[in-house]
Formats: structure tokens, C-alpha cells, sequence
């Protein structure tokens, strides 16, 4: 399997020309052009970790991503097909291991390789505080990302011990072992508010932080409580 993203950054689309056999796990609507050699499958839930059918499509939800998750296959060789987010953005494909796994913002996963699974992590208010949700997706397996983001995207790579303070509305991913906290920007809760920021997230190394350079629009006060829930 080959990929290249076309029309990077702002209007990013995914190309993968695949051979016979080969399969690409996709969220629903991501799609827009293929050629006519595939296999469709529908799915509930992402490739989660032990869980299937609805049990892994609710823990899909609660990570943030649709109940669905499309599998394409190619019936034979020379076959492409095309991804794209909702949102305008960069897409980024990363090589996961069980050594480099991370953790995932609501919203950030577009498609995978087989060979990668996720779990459920639940942070709690913490999460809550940090992404605007209780969980976030971890990886599992081996196997290849593709992340969208809105906006560009940057990688900060942090030493033992570096700090890096980040706004929570632009995390897409981080290290799934960093160490991460919400606090305000300042000692003054006062003077966080009015700046703007209120909470952020203070990472700490070893590892790396996956943000975009953009906050997504505010989905309004009661979607935003229903999708900092579920």
C-alpha cells in the first residue's frame, strides 16, 4: 500500500493505491473517490481492543469517533482511493509500534492499517479539562495512523523532563506514556480568563505532542457538555 496527501495543507485529501487483498479501516463519509475494485464492509465501532459489535461501537462514541467504522478492500491489483476530513486541515500519516503509541483527541482519527487496534482511556475530569472529553483513543498494535487536524499540524518533541503548555482546544495527539496536566495559564485565575485561555495542558517529557494551528469552531454550550460526556 502506497499513500501521498494531496493538496496540503489546507484542503488535504488522503491517496492510497492498494494491491489485491489489501485493506484500509476508514470513519464513515471520509470517502471521496475511488476506483471501482473494492469491497465494502461496515463495522461497528473502530478496531477496539476485545471489544466488538456494539459494545466496541459505543466505546468508539465515547472516544469521540462515529458508532461506524468502513473497511475497504481491494479485489485486485492497481486500485486507489481517496480520504478526506470534514474539516479544512492537514493530514498526517504516522507509523505506529507498541513502543511510539499515542493517545488521540476527539476527532483526530481518519483511517488506519489493520494491524492497529485501540483502547478506551479514560482520563476523567482530567480529560475533560485537557480535550473537552472524559476519554481519549490509545493505540494498540502495529501499524499505519492517518490523523487530520484542523489547520496545519506541528510535532513538538519533548527531552526527560521538558515542559510545553499547549491550548486545549488544539491537542490532536501525544505520547501515550507523557505525563499531562490541566492548570490555569496563570497564578491569577482572573487574569487566565480574561486572557482568553483559562485552562491549558502542561505535557511533560519524554515524548511527543501532536498539535494543530487552528481551534476547531465551538459547537455551542449544550453539544459541546453532550460531546465533553460522550
Amino acid at each position: 500500500m502506497r499513500h501521498s496527501v494531496l493538496h496540503s495543507p489546507a484542503f488535504s485529501a488522503l491517496r492510497l493505491d492498494m494491491a489485491e487483498g489489501e485493506t484500509i479501516h476508514a470513519q464513515p463519509g471520509a470517502m471521496q473517490a475511488m476506483s471501482p475494485g473494492f469491497d465494502i464492509e461496515v463495522k461497528a465501532g473502530l478496531n477496539m481492543e476485545g471489544k466488538r459489535g456494539m459494545a466496541g461501537g459505543m466505546r468508539s462514541l465515547f472516544g469521540g469517533e462515529s458508532y461506524f467504522t468502513v473497511v475497504y478492500r481491494a479485489k485486485r491489483d492497481d486500485q486507489h482511493i481517496l480520504f478526506a476530513p470534514e474539516q479544512m486541515g492537514e493530514i498526517r500519516a504516522i507509523e505506529i509500534t507498541p513502543e511510539s503509541g499515542l493517545k488521540l483527541a476527539r476527532g483526530a482519527y481518519l483511517a488506519c492499517t489493520p494491524g492497529l487496534s485501540f483502547s478506551l482511556y479514560n482520563a476523567g475530569m482530567q480529560g475533560m479539562l485537557a480535550t473537552r472529553g472524559l476519554f481519549f483513543l490509545k493505540t494498540v498494535g502495529t501499524g499505519t495512523l492517518f490523523l487530520s487536524s484542523y489547520g496545519g499540524v506541528i510535532e513538538q518533541v519533548l527531552e526527560e523532563g521538558e515542559r510545553f503548555i499547549l491550548d486545549n482546544e488544539n491537542i490532536v495527539a501525544f505520547t501515550g506514556t507523557m505525563s499531562f496536566e490541566s492548570v490555569v495559564l496563570n497564578k491569577s485565575l482572573r487574569t487566565s480568563m480574561f486572557s482568553g485561555e483559562g485552562f491549558v495542558v502542561r505535557f511533560t517529557g519524554p515524548g511527543k505532542v501532536i498539535y494543530q494551528t487552528r481551534a476547531r469552531p465551538s459547537a455551542g454550550f449544550l453539544r459541546g457538555l453532550l460531546q465533553s460526556i460522550f
